[in-house]
C-alpha cells in the first residue's frame, strides 16, 4: 500500500474507531462512506473548463460574445479543453490567411518572422504562455504589450481567432 493509500486508510480507521463509539453502526457506516468518498472526490483532478486570463495582469478575460457573434462548436470545444479543433484543418487555415493578412502581417510581415511585432514562427517568446494555442488566444483577443491591442473590440470573432492560431502553426517550419 503506498504512502498516501496508508494514510488515507489509517485516518479511515481512525474515525471508524472514533464514530463506533459515539454512533449505532448503520449510521457509522454510512456517514464513514460518505467520508471516503468525499476524501476520493478531493483527491480526483477536476475537469474543470480552461481558464483564459489577461496576458498584462493576468485578470479573468470576459469571453462575451460581440455584437453578432455567434460561438461555434469549435469555439465551445476550445473553452472546455484549449485544443484548437482547426489545427490542421485546410479550410480553417484558408480562412485563417485571410484574417491574418488582414489584420496580422502588417506588424508579425507576411510569413510570421515579425517587424514590428514579435516573430510568430521561432521559439522565443516575451510570454510564457504565448506557446500554447491557449496563451496565443489570450494576446489575440484581449491584447498585451506594445501595439498589440485587442482583436475583439477590432470585430474579430473568438471562431475567426482560432482560425488564425491554425495559420500561424502553419507558418512555422
Amino acid at each position: 500500500m503506498g504512502g498516501r493509500a496508508f494514510r488515507l486508510r489509517r485516518a479511515e480507521v481512525s474515525i471508524k474507531h472514533a464514530m463506533s463509539a459515539m454512533l449505532p453502526k448503520t449510521r457509522t457506516k454510512a456517514l464513514l462512506t460518505a467520508l471516503t468518498l468525499a476524501a476520493a472526490a478531493a483527491a480526483a483532478p477536476a475537469l474543470a473548463d480552461v481558464e483564459f486570463r489577461h496576458a498584462l495582469d493576468d485578470s479573468a478575460l470576459d469571453l462575451s460574445p460581440i455584437k453578432g457573434e455567434e460561438i461555434t462548436d469549435a469555439v465551445k470545444s476550445f473553452r472546455k479543453d484549449g485544443v484548437n479543433p482547426y489545427n490542421g484543418n485546410a479550410e480553417a487555415l484558408a480562412a485563417g490567411k485571410t484574417i491574418y493578412e488582414d489584420n496580422c502581417q502588417a506588424c508579425h510581415l507576411d510569413d510570421g518572422r515579425g517587424g514590428m511585432g514579435p516573430s510568430l514562427i521561432d521559439n522565443v517568446f516575451v510570454n510564457a504562455r504565448a506557446n500554447t494555442d491557449v496563451g496565443m488566444f489570450e494576446i489575440i483577443h484581449s491584447g498585451a504589450s506594445g501595439a498589440m491591442r485587442s482583436f475583439s473590440q477590432r470585430g474579430v470573432t473568438q471562431d475567426q481567432i482560432l482560425k488564425v492560431i491554425a495559420y500561424i502553426h502553419s507558418l512555422k517550419k
